[in-house]
């Protein structure tokens, strides 16, 4: 009987961690039309720097996005099917802001002053 019952304490324990990390493991649906490629060239020059970045993210900064310093350095961007981004002339969402709409393509930022002055920025999804 006393094994049982610690064979049953050990079950309950065990049921207990799978469902904690179950609770972990928690899956987060990505949307795949919620995003926004920033490119360091007009014209979404795909031969230099470009990072595609997924959503919805907020940077305070641009100096570490995707291992590269991006701090004015953005002169074209394409814009996600289901993404809205704030993007701001200084650090911490300060300064000149511009918005750019879902699915929205912009071959030059200097055609609306932001060529290589966005340091932060806001991407959410949904429209």
């Amino acid at each position: 009987m006393m094994l049982f019952r610690l064979f049953a304490v050990c079950g309950m324990v065990a049921i207990g961690a799978l469902s904690v990390e179950a609770a972990d493991m928690e899956l987060q649906m990505v949307d795949k039309n919620c995003w926004i490629e920033v490119f360091d060239d007009t014209k979404y020059d795909a031969d230099d720097p470009h990072v595609k970045v997924q959503g919805p993210k907020e940077y305070a900064s641009l100096e570490n996005l995707s291992g590269r310093d991006w701090n004015n350095d953005i002169q074209s961007v394409i814009v996600g099917s289901n993404t809205t981004v704030l993007a701001y002339k200084d650090k911490d969402f300060k300064g000149t802001e511009i918005a750019f709409a879902p699915g929205q393509r912009i071959p030059n930022l200097s055609d609306l002053d932001m060529s290589n002055d966005i340091e932060s920025m806001k991407i959410t999804c949904g429209k």
